[in-house]
This record gives C-alpha cells, structure tokens and sequence, in this order.
C-alpha cells in the first residue's frame, strides 16, 4: 500500500498537502487518491508522504456529500457518491473484501499499529527512530475498489481518510491508493 499521501519507495518525500475541500454545502471537491509506499525523511528530518499516482479523476463531489469536518455522520454519503461516480468492476464480495483488507492496510501503514500482519509489505524499522510517523484520528471515509489493467489478480483500492499529521495537521478527504495482488487465493498489499 501506500504512506499517508503516498509515495514510491525510493521516491524523495515532500509533505503532502491535505486536500482542499469546500466547507460550505452542499458540495465538497474531492481530490484524487495517490498511490503511497513507505514513507521516507524529509530535508528536516521529520518523515513525511509524498506524491504518487493517481488511480481516479478529481471531480466534484455530488450536493448532499458531508463537507469537511462533518465527521463519521458524513461517511455514508461520501461512500455512496464515490461508488455512484466509480463503480467497481469486480464482484461485490470481493470488492467488499478488498475495502475491508485496505481498510486495515492503511491504518496499519498510518498508525503504525498491525504492520506486523504483513511482514512483506512493512520491512522492519532500521535504527532507534522506531516508527516511521504516526498519525492520529485515523478514519477511512470512503474505499472503491477496481481492477488494475482489467486484471482478475491485480486491483487497486482507492481510499478517502481522515487524520491528524505527526505535525498536528487535520486532514479530511485526504486520497491514498492500496494496491493488491493475489497470491495463492490470497489478496496481499504491494507497493
């Protein structure tokens, strides 16, 4: 999966800025979600996301979505806009599995809490630092799950989340991208 705004491994890290969102309804502007890696330091020292891919357009959410800060109240509409503006092309069960597995891909890549159920994607922490960065209040709002290239073994989830930076920075609607391949019958994150 990804970082908190994302980035490719190897990728140099540039803080992510956290979406702009309307605040007044009855429409906020959602951004497109990035795909994320491994974070990496910054100039300063203090890690940070940076840029990756886009998997969807950025288009205006539909009125009636909740706008920034409404909280988890408003996560029901923004998951329904985002599946009525990018339906999945894979079957329900499955897509429903994947939002759940990225679901807790991001939260583990976010708060650091759960890398350990994926060894592979989370390499050990070289070094005294511990933890990369860790975020707080994270909530995913939103998950769409696709195929990548039409791939019956490859498919990308796009998230919308919620949190609060290392730096005290409140982002809502922010994007990020999980990637999945299956192995063995078995959907595993990869970056």
């Amino acid at each position: 999966m990804v970082a908190p705004g994302s980035s490719h491994p190897g990728a140099a890290a540039s803080p992510a800025p956290a979406p702009s969102v309307a605040a007044a309804p009855p429409a906020a502007t959602v951004q497109p979600p990035v795909t994320t890696a491994a974070p990496s330091p910054s100039a300063t020292g203090t890690p940070s996301p940076s840029a990756g891919t886009t998997s969807f357009p950025a288009a205006a959410m539909p009125s009636g979505v909740a706008a920034a800060g409404d909280g988890p109240q408003g996560d029901a509409a923004i998951q329904a806009a985002l599946t009525a503006q990018y339906p999945s092309d894979l079957p329900a069960g499955t897509a429903d599995q994947l939002a759940a597995l990225a679901r807790a891909v991001w939260s583990a890549e976010t708060t650091g809490t759960g890398r350990e159920r994926w060894p592979g994607y989370f390499p050990p922490v070289q070094g005294a630092g511990g933890r990369p960065y860790l975020y707080t209040g994270v909530r995913v709002q939103a998950a769409i799950a696709h195929t990548v290239k039409g791939s019956a073994d490859r498919a990308a989830v796009d998230l919308l989340w919620v949190g609060t930076s290392p730096t005290g920075e409140y982002g809502d609607h922010r994007p990020a991208t999980v990637v999945f391949t299956r192995v063995n019958n078995t959907w595993e994150p990869q970056r």
